[in-house]
């Protein structure tokens, strides 16, 4: 079953951002601290026309992750549809330090600096991916990829075996406790920072009831031989 950010994504990339809307803002939901989610809601929110909250989750990205050249790409391209030029120059400058293999961002900053004209509103009409034009170069949700969908799809499996073998722990506290910390950590790499940590937490506490109910067996069982 795909995610959420999955399918907003995929959404975006067909220019349907409407329908991804919905799907992206219960990725957000889900995944608040996952940077490249927050900018894919922030470009949907961009292309309904609701720039309060798109400027909201751009600054959210940059929050969680100030070092993403992509992150700062498209939000340059955002404030240069939005005539704060000094702004978007700014933010193209710092997305081509960050990724010098960014040559967008530099044509886009250079373009400025000649005293390119700001950026026009994008029409649906004339153009149903407002991210190809001239100028700037292209910013396309293609380019971004979708680390945040990959990473989460493939951390859910993680989190699902370190549930049951947290829960597993009651029975065989150390097996338990190793595979739930094992897989928490394996879910926190890949995305799933919140869930990682729940299922650590999980498999600590179901481990030490675990060797609890063991101690408390073992004593019942020494008494009953002693007696």
């Amino acid at each position: 079953m795909r995610s959420p950010v999955e399918i907003g994504y995929e959404l975006m990339l067909q220019g349907k951002y409407a329908e991804a809307l919905p799907f992206l803002q219960r990725a957000v939901a889900e995944q608040p601290r996952e940077p490249r989610v927050q900018l894919y809601l922030a470009l949907a929110y961009t292309h309904a026309g609701d720039n309060t909250n798109a400027e909201k989750h751009f600054a959210q990205a940059i929050a969680l992750d100030p070092h993403d050249a992509y992150i700062f790409y498209n939000w340059g391209a955002y404030l240069h549809r939005q005539g704060r030029l000094q702004d978007a120059l700014k933010a193209y400058d710092t997305a081509y330090r960050l990724d010098p293999t960014l040559i967008g961002a530099k044509q886009a900053a250079d373009s400025l600096r000649g005293g390119a004209p700001a950026y026009p509103q994008p029409s649906m009409v004339a153009a149903p991916n407002p991210y190809i034009a001239a100028q700037p170069p292209p910013v396309n949700p293609s380019d971004l990829s979708m680390p945040a969908a990959q990473r989460y799809g493939s951390a859910r499996g993680c989190i699902t075996a370190g549930v049951l073998l947290a829960v597993f722990g009651l029975c065989v506290p150390p097996v338990g406790l190793l595979g739930g910390l094992i897989c928490g950590v394996i879910a926190m790499t890949r995305g799933a920072l919140a869930s990682g940590l729940v299922v650590i937490a999980l498999a600590i506490v179901l481990g030490l009831i675990g060797n609890w109910m063991w101690q408390m067996l073992y004593e019942l069982v020494r008494s009953a031989a002693s007696m």
